[in-house]
C-alpha cells in the first residue's frame, strides 16, 4: 500500500483532531500536514466539513525533503497544522486548481512525449506547492523547544513508527522492543505523555485509517480489511464494530 504525504486545507465546517500535543479543532482557513511523520487522528468531523487536499507519493516526494530536513527532533516537535492568510489560501487553491487543470490536459494527449513531459511539469508543479508550504512549516521551529525529553521523544518515536507499521504490527510488545523498553514502562510513559494507553494509540490509528479508506468512492469492505492487514473480513467487521459501535457498511452510509 503506497504512502502519501500531503497537505489539507479545512475551507469550511471543522473536525477535531488528536495530535502528539493533545487535541485540538480545525476549522476554515487552517493548513495541516498529511504524513506519517506528524500523526493527526480524526476524532469527529462536522457535517459541513470541506477541505482540498494535495498529495504526493512518499517515495516521489522523501528524494525533494531528504537533504533539507532538520534532526528528527526539530521535525517531531512542529505542530502540524497553522491558520493561512486570506492571501496564502487564496494562492494555495489556484495551485491546486493548476494541477488539476493540468492534469485534465493530460488525458487528451495521446503523444508519449507529450505525455511524459506533461506528467513532469504536474510533478514539478505539486512538489512546488509542497515546498512552499512546507517552508511555512518550518519557521515554527524558530519558536518551539529544540531538545525534546526522552519520554517525548520515546512518545514521539512510537507515533511514527505506528503510522507506518501499524498494517502489520498492533501489539504493544512489539513497539516497546522497537525501543528497547519493558512493555510496562513503555506504557507507562506513552500514557503520561499523552493521556492514552498504546492500545489505545494502536486502535486510534487503525480506526482512523479504516474510516479514511471507507469514505472512499466504491470502496468494498473486503478490500478495506486486506489493505489494513486483517486476515479476513470478518474479523475487520468486529473489530471496528467494537471499536465504533457500527459496522463498516453501516458507517459507509453515514
Amino acid at each position: 500500500m503506497e504512502t502519501h504525504v500531503g497537505i489539507e486545507l479545512c475551507t469550511a465546517g471543522t473536525v477535531e483532531k488528536m495530535t502528539v500535543n493533545g487535541r485540538c479543532t480545525i476549522s476554515a482557513g487552517m493548513l495541516m500536514i498529511l504524513s506519517p511523520a506528524f500523526p493527526m487522528f480524526e476524532i469527529a468531523r462536522s457535517a459541513d466539513y470541506q477541505s482540498v487536499i494535495l498529495q504526493d507519493s512518499l517515495e516521489s516526494i522523501l528524494p525533494v525533503f531528504a537533504k533539507n530536513l532538520p534532526s528528527d527532533a526539530n521535525v517531531l516537535a512542529i505542530t502540524p497544522y497553522m491558520s493561512l492568510t486570506d492571501e496564502q489560501q487564496t494562492h494555495f487553491l489556484q495551485s491546486v486548481e493548476r494541477i488539476s487543470e493540468k492534469e485534465l490536459e493530460l488525458r487528451d494527449l495521446t503523444h508519449p512525449v507529450q505525455h511524459k513531459i506533461q506528467t513532469s511539469v504536474i510533478t514539478l508543479l505539486r512538489q512546488a506547492t509542497l515546498l512552499e508550504y512546507a517552508l511555512l512549516f518550518s519557521g515554527k521551529l524558530l519558536h518551539q523547544p529544540q531538545q525534546l525529553s526522552h519520554k517525548r521523544q520515546v512518545m514521539m518515536t512510537f507515533l511514527l513508527t505506528l503510522n507506518t507499521e501499524y498494517r502489520q504490527h498492533r501489539a504493544v510488545q512489539y513497539y516497546a522492543e522497537k525501543q528497547s523498553l519493558t512493555p510496562r514502562h513503555f506504557a507507562d510513559i506513552i500514557k503520561q505523555e499523552s493521556g492514552y494507553t498504546p492500545m489505545e494509540w494502536i486502535n486510534m490509528v487503525t480506526i482512523n485509517q479504516a474510516k479514511n479508506l471507507l469514505r472512499q468512492p466504491d470502496t468494498q469492505v473486503k478490500d478495506v480489511a486486506a489493505q489494513l492487514g486483517f486476515p479476513e473480513q470478518f474479523t475487520f467487521r468486529k473489530y471496528f464494530k467494537t471499536h465504533t459501535g457500527m459496522s463498516p457498511t453501516e458507517y459507509q452510509r453515514i
